[in-house]
């Protein structure tokens, strides 16, 4: 015999299992705040005496984004200005970075979009002629 409570434990089981249903059928919505949601690319160079230029490549249709970057260098001269170029608006200059043991260390939020699709992003530093190793280090994501 059914009786209120079979019938209730029944409509109980329904709802959860549609709530379910939903829940797991939903697609997540692609984010457009900078946050990485493209595949992670990173543009890495070591140098010692020339200019040293890490590139986040250009990809046919999709926009190319930087999030970070780090510049270090051992030497007697500084490597500023580092130039982050190719990016939307204008190229990025900083300065500064000391002689010996110069470090710069720089993240974007949100991740800052190349000017326009298919657009290489690259960080280059200034020639140190009295140099023994200078590493760039830039990450971000395509999408």
């Amino acid at each position: 015999m059914i009786n209120r409570n079979t019938i209730r434990s029944w409509l109980y089981c329904a709802a959860v299992l549609a709530a379910a249903a939903l829940f797991f059928a939903s697609r997540a919505t692609p984010q457009t705040s900078g946050v990485p949601t493209g595949n992670i690319i990173t543009g890495n160079a070591t140098g010692s005496t020339s200019a040293v230029v890490g590139t986040l490549a250009g990809f046919v249709g999709k926009t190319t984004y930087i999030c970070g970057l780090s510049v270090s260098s051992t030497g007697s001269a500084a490597i500023s200005p580092i130039t982050v170029a190719g990016v939307i608006g204008s190229n990025m200059i900083f300065q500064n970075v000391t002689a010996g043991t110069g470090i710069l260390q720089q993240a974007f939020y949100p991740c800052v979009p190349a000017s326009a699709p298919n657009t290489a992003i690259t960080v280059t530093t200034t020639a140190d002629g009295t140099a023994t190793a200078v590493d760039v280090n830039s990450w971000g994501f395509v999408q």
